[in-house]
Formats: C-alpha cells, sequence, structure tokens
C-alpha cells in the first residue's frame, strides 16, 4: 500500500473519532468561529490602537457580549418587577369578567358555548399561576442550556479572537490551493458575514425602535416593549407576533378595538413586511456598498434569502449558519470557474 493511501485512511479515523470525542461542542466552536468572522474588524480596530492581544480580545468578547446581556438584564428586572406587583384579588377578578365576556359572546352558539364554558371552568388565577410555575421551570432549564452554550460559545470565541491570525495563517498553509484563491474564498465568506451581523443589528433595533415609538403612545412602557420586540423579531417564524398579538389581544379586551386593529395592521404590515421584506435587503445593499471595503459578488437577495434558509433550518444560530454555507459553496464555483475550468480547457 502507498504511504499516501495509508495516511488518508488513517486521518478518516482519526478524523471520526475526533468528531465524535467533540461532538457536544462542534455546533459551539462553529458558530464561536462564525462570530470572531463576523467581527473580527471589531479585533483590528483594537489592535490598531493597543499591542495587547490578551486585552483586546477580552474587549471584543466584552463588547459583544453587552450587545446580549444588557437587553435580557433590562427585561429580567421589569418582568420580575411586574411579576412581584400581581395581586392575585385583581387577577382573579380579571379572569373572572373575561371568562363572563366570552360567554356573552356565545349565547347566540349553545353547543360551541356549552363546551368552551366547561374547558373556562377548569382556569383560575390559582391553576394560571401553577402554569406558570411549571411553564417557569421549563423556561429555566432551557435557560440553562442556553447559558451553558453561551458559555463555551464566549469562551472559543476568546480563543478564535486571540489565535485568530494564526489559525488564518495554518489555514492558508494547510489547504490545497494557492494563497490567493483561499483568501477570495475566506473573504467572500467573511464579507458575508459582516454583511449578515451589521444587518441583523440594524434590523433588530428598526423593528424594535419602531414598535416602542407605536406603543408608547397607548400608554404602554415603549422602551420595554420595543426591546422585547426587537429581541423577538430574532425567533424564527413567530418573531415579534410574540409581543404584538398579547397587547392586541387586551386591547380588544378591552374594548378597544381601533388600537387593537392599528398594533396588529402596523406589526404586521409597517414593521413585519416593510421593515423586515423591503427594507433588509436594501440594508444588505447599502452594507455591501458603504461599509465593505472589498464589493461582494454575491447578490444581496441571495443573502437574505440564505438568512431565511438558515432560520427555518438551524433555528436561532441559522442567522450566520445559512449565509456562511451558501458563501462558501459561491466562493467554491467561482473557484472553479476562474482557475480550474480554464486548466481544464487549456
Amino acid at each position: 500500500m502507498r504511504p499516501i493511501y495509508f495516511f488518508w485512511i488513517v486521518f478518516a479515523v482519526g478524523l471520526y473519532w475526533m468528531g465524535y470525542l467533540y461532538q457536544d461542542f462542534l455546533m459551539n466552536l462553529l458558530i464561536a468561529g462564525l462570530l470572531c468572522v463576523a467581527t473580527f474588524w471589531l479585533k483590528n480596530f483594537f489592535d490598531h490602537y493597543s499591542r495587547f492581544n490578551l486585552l483586546n480580545s477580552f474587549l471584543c468578547v466584552a463588547i459583544l457580549l453587552a450587545f446580549l446581556i444588557v437587553p435580557l438584564y433590562f427585561v429580567g428586572h421589569k418582568s420580575l418587577k411586574f411579576i412581584l406587583s400581581l395581586d392575585m384579588d385583581t387577577l382573579s377578578e380579571f379572569i373572572e369578567r373575561t371568562k363572563e365576556m366570552i360567554g356573552v359572546a356565545l349565547a347566540d352558539f349553545p353547543t360551541l358555548g356549552a363546551n368552551v364554558n366547561q374547558m373556562l371552568s377548569n382556569i383560575s388565577a390559582q391553576s394560571m399561576m401553577g402554569y406558570a410555575i411549571k411553564f417557569s421551570s421549563t423556561i429555566t432549564k432551557f435557560s440553562l442550556n442556553f447559558v451553558m452554550d453561551a458559555g463555551f460559545i464566549l469562551v472559543f470565541l476568546f480563543f478564535f479572537f486571540y489565535y485568530g491570525r494564526r489559525i488564518y495563517d495554518y489555514m492558508l498553509g494547510l489547504l490545497p490551493f494557492e494563497v490567493a484563491q483561499t483568501r477570495s474564498i475566506f473573504g467572500e465568506i467573511n464579507g458575508v458575514l459582516r454583511v449578515v451581523f451589521l444587518t441583523s443589528v440594524i434590523n433588530v433595533v428598526l423593528q424594535g425602535f419602531a414598535f416602542g415609538i407605536a406603543v408608547i403612545w397607548f400608554g404602554y412602557d415603549g422602551f420595554l416593549l420595543g426591546v422585547l420586540y426587537g429581541l423577538a423579531s430574532l425567533i424564527p417564524i413567530v418573531g415579534g407576533a410574540l409581543i404584538w398579538v398579547p397587547i392586541a389581544g387586551y386591547e380588544a379586551y378591552s374594548s378597544h378595538f381601533a388600537v387593537a386593529i392599528f398594533i396588529a395592521i402596523y406589526s404586521l404590515v409597517f414593521i413585519g413586511f416593510v421593515i423586515d421584506n423591503l427594507i433588509k435587503p436594501v440594508l444588505i445593499a447599502l452594507i455591501k456598498q458603504k461599509i465593505l471595503k472589498t464589493p461582494l459578488q454575491i447578490n444581496e437577495i441571495l443573502i437574505f434569502f440564505s438568512i431565511l434558509a438558515g432560520l427555518s433550518t438551524f433555528g436561532f444560530w441559522g442567522i450566520v449558519v445559512g449565509p456562511t454555507i451558501t458563501a462558501f459553496f459561491i466562493a467554491l464555483l467561482r473557484l472553479y470557474q476562474n482557475h480550474f475550468s480554464c486548466t481544464q480547457e487549456k
């Protein structure tokens, strides 16, 4: 057996066992690496003013962490304050009044009304608190898993920032391409991830600001609901509906039907369609032209749909995974077209 064949057999076996050994951390490593690529311009900024690589890497992680921790802390503080201020008597009165209104609304439909009233008979302030406690335990488990994953991602992200240039130089020498070819692939992926990262941040701010400005006129805490709406917009499929649907429902319950209709139409049409589906591709195009020094050869509409595909396939982290896969595949196609296909024709 030729040594090279034996090497690839051993390498394949070793790669399998490496994947098996680190399977619980592969997604965290991938997300940390992609975040590092998308935000390495921040590291370059600090390196321009400071030579302390350790400090610069820590500052980059701290800034990215602040974007996540500060809004969540604010929302958690407000939510806890609201829960502690709840009065059981007021909640019971609210539930009984709601049951009465539903019964009156279904008075002309005896069969349906009887079934609905039977379902509502088990609902009370005490039962709702019990459901809330069970739901909070589920949320706590999910939050613990999220916090653990986020912790590993932050640790990996720090090391990627710290050793980023060494890893990049090593990959340039490891791949069986010319250095210019490898740089073009990495440059394409880096550019797409920067566009996606900046677009996502601006889109979250725009949606949260638009919703907060709208509901503040109806007596709500515009800043809190704006932050909540912005964070909810990152959740696949449901998005901001987690925020505007309960508010519109409450306004309808309070007989403020015009306000409920306005909030629903405003959220669906202006925020959900105009900002998310019309303004977002424009933002992608502007960031490509104005912010990136090296223009990308990937259409902004393709980047937009790669984000949607990533969200539907991979969930929240699909925001970066989807565009990465798309950019990598297109970069390989372009590499083949510019180098290998020309070589074969000759």
